[in-house]
């Protein structure tokens, strides 16, 4: 067991449902309790408005009329027992001391740099560009890298970005994904032609945009089916061969949907790295990708099909191509499966501990 270091993870608000972010510092707090660690997480109100007016609406919202979605459970992530949370922070005393705290977002930030030095050394974990695709300022976003805490960043886009802000070198920590949850159960070989989709309400997913290249798809592909999945509900409607699974659980995206497909098509312009790019390739889909930062941290030419972001054409070309093509998308697949296998928790957790400890 390591020294037991209290840390605290300081998230958004809480409305209880599957968000990759989320998922990852969840899958960061499970792993360092089984290292010995005492971690707590805690979700502010609205950390971006004053701290008068949040009280009064933290008051109302919770003791007088109930105006919104925020919850004080998590059910769609196992959290283990251990980890303590604490909900609807707004002021010091809401959070724990600790030894370690993190802010986990761009509006949480400025919160976790006011704290008092009791809640612990800060850290910033990085893991989007929260710009205007967030409906935030850049130069909001670049005075959040700029506030003394240390900058976490998970890509090398954003890397890149916190530099060009004036901000030091930030440390570096790539994703991961979970291999209990996802790995190749059903052959790459002999799949009909399915192609998975993520659907967001975040105009920079280009959901909307997926769905355009894939009908045409189905111009030259007419056994051609859709399998859309996400937390939120499709905001047109949907043709009889495209079907959507709301909040499917990791067994249903291991096995119905990116284990049932020939392609995953990831057409995002924004991303801090792209986890269901990760969970398709271990799952044995093809990834068919816009050619950005936070999927070309482990996506290259030779495991998946990488296309610039606007190239509507080329995207229906090769989607097309592919699923034409069997022996293409074996070789692709097969070596997507292989090289992400290298992203595992424990050899970025040891990097995180090492980044808390100043080791690095």
């Amino acid at each position: 067991m390591r020294e037991n270091k209290k840390i605290n993870f300081v998230m958004p608000a809480n409305y209880n449902h599957a968000v990759g972010g989320f998922k990852i510092v969840y899958q960061y707090a499970n792993w360092l309790v089984e290292q010995g660690f005492d971690v707590s997480i805690s979700y502010s109100y609205s950390p971006s408005e004053g701290k008068t007016y949040s009280f009064l609406k933290r008051m109302i919202d919770l003791h007088i009329y109930k105006f919104s979605k925020r919850e004080t459970k998590v059910t769609w992530f196992s959290l283990k027992p251990e980890i303590k949370s604490y909900y609807n922070c707004i002021v010091p005393k809401d959070f724990p001391d600790s030894d370690i705290i993190f802010a986990t977002g761009a509006k949480t930030a400025p919160l976790v740099h006011k704290l008092p030095k009791e809640k612990g050394k800060k850290f910033y974990f990085i893991q989007n560009y929260e710009a205007e695709g967030f409906g935030n300022k850049k130069e909001f976003i670049q005075n959040t890298y700029n506030l003394g805490l240390t900058n976490i960043v998970i890509s090398k886009e954003l890397r890149q970005k916190v530099l060009e802000s004036g901000a030091p070198e930030p440390k570096y920590l790539p994703n991961f994904y979970n291999h209990d949850e996802f790995f190749l159960e059903k052959p790459i070989e002999n799949r009909k032609n399915v192609v998975c989709l993520l659907n967001h309400t975040q105009k920079t997913k280009r959901t909307k945009f997926g769905l355009e290249i894939l009908r045409e798809v189905k111009q030259s592909i007419p056994d051609l089916e859709v399998h859309l999945f996400g937390a939120y509900d499709p905001t047109e409607e949907l043709e009889d061969w495209i079907h959507f699974t709301k909040n499917a659980s990791s067994e249903q995206l291991r096995k119905e949907i990116y284990g049932s497909s020939k392609i995953y098509l990831l057409p995002s312009v924004l991303e801090g790295w792209v986890l269901t790019g990760m969970e398709a390739m271990a799952s044995g889909a093809a990834v068919v990708a816009s050619r950005i930062g936070g999927i070309v941290d482990y996506a290259n030419d030779n495991n998946s099909i990488l296309i610039e972001p606007d190239n509507k054409k080329e995207f229906v070309n090769e989607v097309t191509k592919l699923l034409k093509n069997d022996g293409q998308r074996i070789a692709v697949a097969t070596k997507g499966n292989e090289d992400v296998k290298q992203y595992v928790i424990d050899k970025s957790g040891e990097q995180l501990i090492k980044i808390i400890n100043s080791e690095i």
